[in-house]
């Protein structure tokens, strides 16, 4: 299975899927649940999820917030344990000073704080709501006290109803195959050369791996992140054109 890794993985994630796969071989060697220390890609939960997880042994994946791109990864966990993790609520004190997810995000990292650390941040209404990894939860709430010279106030949140939802822009989109140059030639409103010409120069994404072949068929209920342009999810085929394309569903992050 390491070789597996080792040859699925780029540079930028094989250590962190590595580091994973030992916790998970402590759990399955001693019968007991183990946790991740970090909040994983898609590309790292979902390989877990899909290659290791069977009827004798769980594998479960959390990240707080629907649709949670960023999450941390059981293993065993049959007594439902709660995850290494926090959520923090920060927000944004003045009346006068917007706050944007970047704003939030590069005064979380300014800490010192390692990416995968944290969650995928919320942002709403001024407040950005962020799942941490545990053991760094009091050293967010004592430090960050501004964020852009703006004072904020930061707490941590027990009742997750209040949390406000993931909003998505939909819009359907007509395509002759799932072909990548030929969907986001379509979700960017760019000619298919100039589509392929990005993915060649590595700016299109998929689940955060980055794809250089034009021809890559797409599987539906992927993440698409296209450098300068923002990410979006695929969504499901809603049947066909009367020119015959596939009438498929986009979202995308707001």
């Amino acid at each position: 299975m390491k070789e597996k890794i080792n040859r699925y993985f780029t540079d930028q994630d094989r250590a962190d899927a590595l580091n994973l796969y030992e916790r998970y071989l402590i759990s399955k060697d001693k019968d007991m649940p183990m946790f991740g220390k970090n909040f994983y890609t898609p590309n790292i939960w979902s390989w877990f999820e899909k290659n290791l997880c069977s009827n004798d042994f769980k594998v479960e994946t959390n990240g707080i917030f629907e649709d949670a791109e960023r999450r941390m990864v059981s293993f065993n966990n049959a007594y439902k344990n709660p995850f290494p993790m926090k959520l923090i609520k920060i927000k944004n004190t003045s009346k006068f000073l917007n706050l944007t997810h970047r704003d939030f995000l590069g005064g979380i990292l300014s800490l010192g704080i390692e990416r995968n650390k944290i969650g995928d941040l919320l942002v709403d209404k001024n407040t950005c709501y962020v799942p941490v990894y545990e053991e760094i939860e009091n050293f967010i709430i004592y430090n960050i006290d501004k964020i852009s010279k703006v004072i904020c106030k930061a707490e941590v949140i027990d009742n997750f109803e209040l949390i406000p939802k993931v909003n998505f822009k939909e819009e359907i989109i007509l395509v002759s195959s799932l072909r990548i140059d030929g969907v986001v030639s379509r979700i960017i409103n760019v000619s298919r050369s100039n589509a392929t010409e990005m993915i060649e120069q590595g700016k299109v994404l998929i689940n955060y791996v980055k794809i250089k072949d034009k021809s890559y068929e797409l599987k539906g209920e992927e993440r698409i992140t296209i450098r300068g342009f923002g990410k979006f999810i695929l969504g499901d085929s809603i049947g066909n054109s009367k020119s015959g394309r596939i009438k498929m569903i986009i979202k995308k992050y707001t």
